[in-house]
């Protein structure tokens, strides 16, 4: 189970997750909006621009088509009616670019060209791109084309079939249009709306950090009244668990010659120290997740700790016919950093846990070694071992491991969760090897930063 610090941490992370939540629905919100806001200006945009076209072109088909007698000649007085009007042996094209009068095109953004039938320009108006002659083909098919010159610079233009007064085709009119103030308009729009979406998700996340806080708050303050509650009751029963202790072994001096009466206070003491055990646990998990109880850390001996657990347990693990062993050097002390009654406590949990689990005739392996800075003191049995499932459980507070080929444990379900407590409070790392029928192996790893020989 976690400790204290370690549940803020837990409770900082799921903050974070719900922030990045919040903040990650309405990006996609912004995003999709910004998408589409962004695709319809395009649209309008490309929408008026072949308006735009289609009106100069229906202009200049009145104006001209009705002088084109002949298919593919454009006659002498249309020149005259258009001054602007240059026919293609001509050098039109870099005396425009030198002279900006007024004409029927738009120079800066609008051209024209008149094709005949064969593929061959006759004559052009404005400043017609620098791209390759179109093929004939490509005329008859056409009659909307986006493309860009040579420049990179991009063109919309419309294709329309001109015919003659008597319906004869004369051939095609090109119109087109320069989309650079398009483009420019529309990569302001992309600015725009890219700066928009990063200053609102960013003040999307400063709120969703908000609104996280205000959504944990409630939870938060439920642990700590849940943490308080547990200490407050544990303290609370300590007192009269005590008191009965009293009354059961003055029963049982008073009463010494009643056997019955013996035997009742015999269980009756049994579960009232099953009690006192857990009201312990309770107390000591309760002050581990307080964060601002920090235990006094100093140089400790784990080999002494790990020697005196070895000697304590070899009664009752003779009791069940266990063979418990270890193969530590009395000589070669290992010291740490950390606090010799948790570490004791972690040690005496794991080394009771294997001997409970462990049949008749076992074995319980005991080691404590070191590589450098790397500590690792483990406990390995070949017990029942524990399953898939319950591995991921087994450090939850009161989870107890329930198995049909060994007896019924009294146990509390809250040994584990104190050696995981512990751990963490010394910066260690525990992990679990299992095979149902084959026995555990529990490792913990320390870091050890003196240099004690």
């Amino acid at each position: 189970m976690q400790t204290g610090r370690n549940v803020d941490r837990l409770f900082k992370r799921k903050r974070w997750l719900l922030t990045l939540t919040y903040a990650s629905v309405m990006g996609c919100t912004l995003g999709l909006v910004g998408y589409a806001f962004d695709r319809i200006v395009t649209n309008l945009s490309y929408r008026s621009v072949e308006k735009e076209i289609a009106s100069l072109a229906s202009n200049i088909h009145d104006n001209v088509e009705y002088k084109l007698a002949t298919p593919g000649k454009i006659p002498a007085d249309l020149y005259a009616k258009i001054p602007e009007l240059c026919p293609i042996y001509l050098d039109c094209q870099t005396q425009r670019e030198q002279k900006h009068h007024h004409i029927l095109v738009n120079t800066d953004r609008h051209y024209a060209s008149f094709i005949d039938t064969w593929g061959k320009t006759r004559a052009t108006l404005g400043i017609y791109p620098n791209v390759p002659k179109p093929s004939l083909s490509s005329l008859e098919n056409s009659r909307w084309d986006h493309f860009h010159d040579r420049s990179g610079k991009g063109y919309q233009q419309l294709t329309l079939e001109i015919h003659t007064p008597d319906n004869k085709v004369w051939g095609y009119l090109q119109v087109g249009r320069d989309l650079t103030d398009i483009h420019e308009y529309l990569n302001n729009i992309h600015l725009f709306l890219t700066i928009g979406i990063i200053a609102s998700e960013f003040i999307v996340v400063i709120v969703s950090w908000y609104l996280a806080g205000l959504a944990m708050r409630p939870l938060s303050q439920s642990y700590q009244q849940m943490q308080k509650f547990t200490a407050d009751a544990a303290h609370e029963l300590r007192t009269p668990l005590a008191t009965l202790q009293v009354i059961i072994e003055n029963g049982r001096a008073e009463y010494e010659h009643l056997a019955p009466l013996t035997n009742w206070l015999d269980r009756i003491e049994r579960q009232n120290i099953r009690i006192a055990s857990l009201v312990n646990d309770l107390l000591f998990l309760s002050s581990l997740d307080c964060p601002d109880n920090k235990p006094s850390l100093e140089p400790c001996c784990l080999t002494e700790i790990v020697l005196d657990l070895v000697e304590e347990f070899a009664i009752p693990a003779t009791a069940k016919s266990i063979d418990i062993c270890s193969d530590l050097d009395p000589d070669g002390q290992i010291w740490i950093d950390g606090n010799s009654e948790q570490l004791y406590r972690m040690g005496a949990n794991l080394i009771d846990n294997a001997i409970k689990y462990t049949p008749t005739g076992g074995k319980v392996a005991i080691s404590l070694t070191q590589n450098l800075n790397d500590i690792s003191f483990q406990v390995k049995d070949n017990g029942i071992g524990i399953s898939d499932t319950d591995r991921k459980l087994i450090f939850d507070r009161f989870h107890r491991i329930e198995s049909k080929s060994s007896p019924p444990q009294h146990s509390t379900g809250l040994g584990l969760a104190i050696v995981k407590s512990i751990v963490d409070i010394h910066g260690g790392q525990l992990t679990v090897w299992s095979q149902l029928g084959k026995g555990s192996i529990f490792t913990v790893k320390f870091i050890s930063s003196l240099k004690i020989n």
